[in-house]
């Protein structure tokens, strides 16, 4: 989704992102802005996302946790 899911994720009009395959320059910018706008950013396994290549970024914590839940079980 590039930038636009983030951002949009952030502003509210989507309720969750869900990436893999990712480098530290595709995340490290959105991650500010995730967090600024009170959304949840880890990666699959809910540790930092710093260094992760495959990403969660949610606007409330009860669909970022269902969304873990749901990797976990892949």
């Amino acid at each position: 989704t590039d930038c636009y899911g983030y951002c949009a994720m952030a502003a509210g009009h989507l309720d969750l992102v869900v990436e893999a395959g990712l480098a530290p320059y595709d995340i490290l910018p959105l991650i500010p802005i995730v967090e600024a706008a009170g959304g949840i950013i880890t990666d699959w396994e809910g540790k930092t996302v710093e260094t992760a290549s495959c990403v969660v970024a949610a606007g409330d914590a009860r669909v970022h946790d269902a969304a873990l839940k749901l990797l976990a079980d892949r």
